[in-house]
């Protein structure tokens, strides 16, 4: 137990660090991680993306075309305990709505969704952060 609650310690402030940055601007997010590498990709829609490996996984920012801010992410956790550790942090720190889904009231008024997406038989994880 004792090795949870460090681990969760530990990893606190990185979790904080690794968030969605909705509302943000690509070189706004950008500048927050200097030392991550952007790939920049466009949907069919033509829909900009950018993503990025982060310590608990990668994150996909999707930005709206006409203010160019991020409008929508999701968030790939690296691991099972990647993912065990931030829905304890979540559950910590965000309203739960349910097990898989959280609000966070932000500053400015602003109140992000995050929802958890699985697939037990294929092992496939994901947080969605939209407003």
């Amino acid at each position: 137990m004792k090795k949870v609650i460090f681990a969760v310690l530990f990893m606190l402030p990185l979790l904080v660090s690794a968030q969605a940055h909705l509302g943000s601007t690509l070189a706004e997010i950008k500048e927050l991680h200097p030392d991550n590498v952007f790939t920049i990709d466009y949907t069919k829609q033509g829909q900009k993306n950018a993503q990025s490996e982060m310590y608990y996984g990668t994150f996909v920012y999707y930005f709206d075309n006409e203010t160019g801010l991020s409008s929508f992410c999701i968030q790939i956790p690296k691991s099972m305990e990647a993912l065990n550790a931030q829905v304890e942090v979540y559950n910590k720190k965000y309203v739960i709505v349910s097990e898989i889904s959280w609000k966070a009231y932000l500053d400015g008024g602003v109140i992000m969704k995050i929802n958890l997406s699985y697939d037990d038989e294929y092992k496939l994880y994901s947080f969605r952060y939209s407003y």
